[in-house]
């Protein structure tokens, strides 16, 4: 059962990954999903005593991926971005899309982030209860 639960738990840290990953380069992103998953499923199934602990190593590894998501999402267009500003034709038109692309970009690439920043931290939350040790009342 532990196994499976790895396995499902790598799964879900490999999905991140993959999104993470395809935000640079979509070629390698497949590769980088299938290596994730088994590397996550070894990390989180090692030395692992309970599903419990599984699963919080999971929600930490998720945490961080959901935290660096928005951060490698606003850096990107720093380096990608200027190709389509470059290629557009100078004319009036191109310039209105060309600035509304940027606004609609930035609106949306704000919204995910700050999307990305609180599902992190949602799940740094869960991986500290989960890890916690609990007190017993005597």
């Amino acid at each position: 059962m532990r196994i499976f639960n790895a396995a499902a738990a790598g799964l879900i840290a490999a999905l991140l990954l993959y999104f993470l990953v395809s935000l640079g380069n979509i070629k390698a992103a497949f590769y980088f999903f299938l290596a994730g998953w088994v590397i996550f499923t070894f990390i989180f199934n090692r030395r692992a005593e309970s599903i419990r602990k599984i699963w919080a190593r999971a929600c930490l590894t998720a945490a961080v991926e959901c935290l660096i998501i928005p951060v490698a999402a606003l850096l990107l267009p720093f380096f990608y971005g200027q190709h389509s500003v470059q290629a557009a034709r100078q004319g009036a038109l191109a310039a209105g899309q060309t600035v509304g692309s940027a606004m609609g970009g930035g609106i949306i690439n704000m919204l995910t982030g700050y999307t990305g920043i609180l599902i992190g931290f949602v799940l740094l939350a869960t991986a500290y209860f989960s890890l916690k040790p609990v007190r017993r009342r005597r």
